[in-house]
C-alpha cells in the first residue's frame, strides 16, 4: 500500500514489518479485552513467536533485493 502513495522501497518495507509486528499484539488485546476469550488469543501469540524468525528472514531478502539508491523524494 505505501508503494501506491509514492512512499520509497525502504520505507515501503519499514511499514510493512510495522503492521506485521503490530497485528499480533493489538489480536491479543482485542481477544482478552474486548471478547474476553483467553482461547481466542492463542493464535495471535502463536504468530506472534513464529513471526519473529520469518520476519527475519523476509528481512534478509527484502534488503538483498533493495535498490542500491533511491531517488530523493522532493516535497
Amino acid at each position: 500500500m505505501p508503494r501506491l502513495f509514492g512512499v520509497g522501497y525502504r520505507q515501503a518495507v519499514a511499514s510493512a514489518f510495522e503492521v506485521g509486528i503490530h497485528n499480533s499484539t493489538l489480536a491479543i488485546t482485542v481477544a482478552l479485552t474486548v471478547l474476553g476469550d483467553e482461547r481466542l488469543a492463542v493464535p495471535a501469540a502463536v504468530y506472534g513467536v513464529i513471526m519473529f524468525p520469518l520476519a527475519a528472514a523476509a528481512g534478509w531478502v527484502l534488503a538483498r533485493r533493495a535498490p542500491t539508491r533511491e531517488p530523493v523524494a522532493t516535497p
